[in-house]
Order: C-alpha cells, then structure tokens, then sequence
C-alpha cells in the first residue's frame, strides 16, 4: 500500500473546532493489507476468526474498504472524538460510505479540544 496523498489537517467553515483529514490511498498487495486488517481485528475482545471472514472477507477476496477501515480508523485520538469516517474506492467516489458500526472499532469523532466518544 502506497501512500499518495496526504492534505494537511483544515478546519471547517462549519465549527472551528472541526478539522477533516483525508489519505489517498493505492493498495499494492490486498492479501498483505487483509493479514494486517485480520490482526488487528482478532485483537479486538471476543473477536474470532469467523467474525474476521464476516467483516472483512476471506483473505483471497478481501473487502478492501473493510481492511482499510480497520487499520485507519484510530481507536481514539487524545483530547478528540471522531465524528466520521468515510473509506471508499474512488470508482464507489458516489455511494455511500461503508458502515463502520461493523467493525469491531467504534466509530469516533473530531472535535479538537473535545473529549473522546464512541459510538457503536
């Protein structure tokens, strides 16, 4: 997995206290980011390997958005919440985002100076 992109941090014009990151992302090797991904995820309590093969897919024919979702969401970032996170090839640009109440990390927020939450 290369990375390609990486655009500085910016707030919004919605809330100062609002930041957006965004990573672009070309995947490599999926089989090496699925192995990653399910490591991650047999971390998580509870997790077993059939939960793994239901989230991401099996490792010959990953859920690349899934795998990626599991490594790039932070499970919390000090003194922030994650409001949202949005992972998606650039041909799904249209669709809707994944849903990553799936995943066994929570979904997060940002909001600098804001206290950590997660929502599952």
């Amino acid at each position: 997995m290369e990375l390609r992109t990486l655009r500085v941090a910016e707030q919004t014009q919605v809330d100062a206290n609002e930041y957006r990151v965004t990573l672009t992302l070309s995947v490599a090797d999926a089989q090496a980011l699925w192995t990653a991904a399910a490591e991650r995820a047999l971390q998580a309590p509870g997790m077993t390997l059939g939960d793994v093969l239901d989230t991401l897919g099996p490792r010959e024919d990953p859920s690349i958005a899934d795998c990626i979702a599991m490594l790039a969401v932070p499970n919390a970032i000090p003194g922030c919440s994650l409001e949202d996170a949005r992972i998606r090839s650039i041909e799904e640009a249209g669709a809707a985002p994944i849903a990553l109440s799936r995943l066994p990390a929570p979904s997060f927020g940002i909001k600098a100076g804001g206290a950590f939450s997660a929502h599952a």
